[in-house]
């Protein structure tokens, strides 16, 4: 991902063929040295700075994760296709000392995804959104898994008009490595107070509660693992 590259030091990408109908996501994960938080997003400062000043297009958001082990920042960008990151960045290229002088010593740790969109099975994303919770999954079975999420999207669009997150397969990736995972957005962290059923107590109500229950037994048969993270958007360090 050649735009990243100039934000950090990182190896080359390899990238895989794409549906026509998605768009493809790059995240990529930054685990910061103990005390180095705000010398990390000074860093990324002074390179947004050089890069909007070279009149550079790349567009990106910078989310930290608000839970969990260490201080962690993700740098997510969408592009509409594969081909788009075979685009030279010119303006990346000037500001990479600022990445190596200013950014790289206060890294400990990176880890890369790509990933598709899922648009038959998401909602539009929200330009309103702050906060984010990700679930992540690692997969047994993937036919079942697909089966029971399609099932279960089409009936949270049928009772509430729309799905309630966005879906996004992972192209390749280590052994833990997710193999889907799930962005459900909020403007803020108020609206996590909300109320409202889940999704299997939806399910319930509208199937009755035994096929609510062996639903979600398959759904659970199909996952080695899940796990949850939230994110909180830093609107200066992004730029969309």
């Amino acid at each position: 991902m050649k735009k990243i590259i100039y934000l950090i030091v990182f190896l080359p990408l390899f990238v895989f063929a794409q549906a026509a109908d998605t768009k493809v996501l790059t995240t990529t994960e930054f685990t910061i040295k103990n005390g180095h938080s705000d010398h990390f997003k000074e860093g990324v400062k002074l390179w947004k700075e050089c890069y909007m000043a070279n009149k550079g297009t790349w567009k990106w958001n910078l989310w930290q994760r608000q839970n969990g082990q260490g201080t962690v920042f993700v740098v997510a960008s969408m592009q509409n296709n594969w081909a788009e990151m075979d685009m030279a960045d010119e303006a990346g290229k000037k500001c990479r000392n600022i990445s190596l002088e200013k950014i790289t010593p206060h890294v400990e740790s990176t880890n890369k995804m790509i990933s598709k969109t899922m648009p038959e099975l998401s909602r539009e994303n929200d330009p309103a959104t702050k906060v984010i919770w990700v679930g992540f999954f690692r997969i047994e079975n993937g036919p079942e898994f697909n089966e029971v999420l399609k099932e279960m999207v089409e009936m949270t669009k049928t009772v509430e008009g729309k799905p309630r997150g966005q879906w996004y397969s992972v192209n390749g990736g280590g052994p833990d490595s997710p193999n889907y995972f799930n962005v459900t957005p909020y403007a803020n962290y108020a609206a996590l107070d909300i109320k409202r059923d889940n999704v299997w107590k939806m399910y319930e109500t509208k199937h009755g509660k035994e096929k609510s229950d062996a639903l979600r037994a398959r759904f659970r048969a199909s996952i080695h693992n899940n796990w949850a993270y939230m994110y909180k958007l830093n609107d200066e360090l992004s730029n969309q």
